[in-house]
C-alpha cells in the first residue's frame, strides 16, 4: 500500500463523518478517549432483576449524563430509544462531515440502517415494557382476529414497532432536506459492516451521492437475557464487572451485551472533493459477506477465512498489507478460539506481531451497531496510528495466540482488517485504507 499520492482516487468510498454514543463516551472524542485510556463502561445491571439468571449481570451501559443529554437533545414523542441513540450519533456524523446546513441539491442521499427493534428482542427496558403493556391491552380488547386489530390500530397512535418501520427514514430525509434511498438490514452481529457495503454498493452504482449508515441497539430486556441464558453465551464472571468482557482471554466466559449507537457519512472522494474536503477517516477498500446455514450459532473457521480473503481481494490487497486486525472479538469461548484460527489461517507467521484490537473489551457487544462503532475506532487507529488496548486480556488464550497489548501502541498503519460475526451463519470482514490526507482533528489528539 502507498501513501505517495496526493489525494484519494475520485471514485474511492471514503468515510467523512463519524458519530457514536456508547458506553464509554457520548461521541466520538471521548469514546476515542476511553479506548486509549482503558476505560472501561461495563457495570453491573441493576435496572432489572437477574437473580434468577445463571449469566447477563453486567451490561455496557450508557453512562446517566450522556443518557439524559441524549434524550434532551434528541428524543421526541412516540420515538423509541433505539431511534433517540441513531438520531444524536447521526447529528455528530452530519455535523462531522460537514454536512449539518448541506443544501438539499447536494442529494439524493442514501439512509442504510439497522436497529433492533422495540419488541422482546430488544430496545430499552422501558420501550419493552410499553410494547408488552400495548399488546396485552390490544389482545384483551380485540383478540387476535386480523380485521379487528386492523381495526383497533386505525383509532391509536402508531405503535413503536410500526414507527420503528416508517417514521426514522421519513425524520433522516427532513433533516437532510433530500430525497433518500431507505434500506434497512437485519443481519445480527454482522449488520453494521453489512449496511456499510450496502451504502457502498449504492455510491457505486450512482444511486446516491452519499450515504448515511447507522445503528443502534438497545437489547437489556428480561427476554433477551433469558434468552442468551438459555445459549450460555452471556459472562458468567462474577468479579470485577470491568473485567467481564474479555476477548481472546482464556478465563473468558462469554460476551456481555450493551447499548450503544454509531452512524457514518459515506461518499465518493470526488463528491466530498466537490464539497470542499479532501481530508478523510478512511477509505474502504473492499468487503467480504457471507451467510452459512450449517450452523444457528457456531461460527466456522472456514467462513471466517473465506470474508477475509474476499475483503482482501476485493480491496486489491494482500495480508502483508494489513497492519492491524480490529477484531469481532467477542469473548466467548467458541467465537475467539474460531476467529483466531481463521486468522492464523490467513496470516500465517506474521500473527506473531500482528496487532489485534477489541473494543467490546471496553463497551461489551452492540450487535449491529458494533460493526459502525469498531469501525469508527479503526478510523481513528488508520489516521493517528496508534492501536488501542485490549485490557482485560492479562492472561491471553494459547488457543488464540493473537497479540493483543495493555497499553496503546504507536505504529504506523496503512491497511486494516475489520471483521464482525453473527448469529443466522452471518459473516463480514472489511479492508479498510489510510486515506492520503487523513482527518486529525486537534480534540482527538
Amino acid at each position: 500500500m502507498s501513501d505517495a499520492h496526493a489525494h484519494d482516487a475520485l471514485d474511492d468510498i471514503v468515510i467523512t463523518g463519524m458519530g457514536v454514543v456508547t458506553p464509554v463516551g457520548g461521541d466520538v472524542p471521548s469514546f476515542w478517549a476511553a479506548n486509549l485510556e482503558g476505560r472501561s463502561g461495563i457495570v453491573r445491571e441493576e435496572r432489572m432483576d437477574t437473580t434468577g439468571l445463571p449469566c447477563g449481570w453486567t451490561a455496557g451501559l450508557i453512562p446517566p449524563e450522556v443518557r439524559e443529554k441524549v434524550a434532551a437533545d434528541h428524543g421526541a414523542p412516540g420515538r423509541s430509544w433505539g431511534d433517540t441513540l441513531m438520531h444524536a450519533a447521526v447529528e455528530e456524523a452530519l455535523t462531522d462531515a460537514r454536512l449539518d446546513a448541506r443544501p438539499a441539491a447536494a442529494g439524493p442521499a442514501a439512509l442504510v440502517y439497522a436497529r433492533v427493534w422495540p419488541g422482546p428482542t430488544g430496545s430499552d427496558p422501558q420501550d419493552y415494557i410499553t410494547h408488552m403493556a400495548d399488546l396485552g391491552e390490544r389482545y384483551d380488547t380485540v383478540g387476535d382476529d386480523p380485521a379487528a386489530v386492523l381495526a383497533h390500530l386505525r383509532t391509536r397512535n402508531l405503535p413503536l414497532e410500526a414507527r420503528d418501520l416508517s417514521a426514522y427514514p421519513a425524520e433522516i430525509a427532513e433533516r437532510l432536506g433530500t430525497a433518500v434511498v431507505p434500506v434497512r438490514l437485519e443481519a445480527t452481529c454482522a449488520g453494521g459492516l453489512r449496511a456499510l457495503a450496502e451504502a457502498a454498493r449504492l455510491l457505486r452504482s450512482g444511486r446516491a451521492r452519499y450515504a448515511v449508515v447507522s445503528a443502534a441497539v438497545s437489547r437489556n430486556t428480561p427476554y433477551v437475557l433469558s434468552q442468551y441464558g438459555q445459549l450460555m453465551a452471556l459472562s458468567r464472571w462474577k468479579g470485577d464487572p470491568a473485567l467481564s468482557s474479555m476477548p481472546f482471554d482464556r478465563r473468558r466466559t462469554g460476551m456481555v451485551i450493551n447499548e450503544s449507537a454509531g452512524a457514518l457519512v459515506l461518499e465518493t472522494a470526488g463528491h466530498a472533493a466537490g464539497r470542499g474536503v479532501d481530508e478523510h477517516h478512511a477509505v474502504i477498500g473492499g468487503w467480504g459477506l457471507a451467510v452459512d446455514t450449517s450452523h444457528m450459532t457456531a461460527p466456522r473457521v472456514e467462513m471466517v477465512e473465506r470474508v477475509m480473503r474476499t475483503a482482501l481481494a476485493e480491496a486489491g490487497a494482500r495480508p502483508e498489507d494489513v497492519d492491524v486486525v480490529n477484531a469481532h472479538g467477542t469473548s466467548t469461548r467458541l467465537n475467539d478460539v474460531t476467529e483466531a484460527r481463521a486468522l492464523h489461517r490467513v496470516f500465517g507467521e506474521r500473527m506473531a506481531e500482528l496487532p489485534v484490537s477489541a473494543v467490546k473489551s471496553l463497551t461489551g457487544h452492540g450487535s449491529a451497531a458494533s460493526g459502525i462503532v469498531e469501525t469508527a475506532a479503526s478510523a481513528l487507529t488508520l489516521c493517528r496510528g496508534v492501536v488501542p488496548p485490549v485490557p482485560t486480556c492479562t492472561e491471553p488464550d494459547p488457543a488464540c495466540d493473537v497479540r493483543t497489548s495493555l497499553t496503546p501502541v504507536e505504529r504506523p498503519v496503512a491497511g486494516l482488517l475489520k471483521n464482525s460475526f453473527g448469529f443466522g451463519g452471518q459473516y463480514a470482514s472489511m479492508f479498510l485504507r489510510r486515506p492520503a490526507a487523513p482527518r486529525r482533528a486537534a480534540s482527538l489528539g
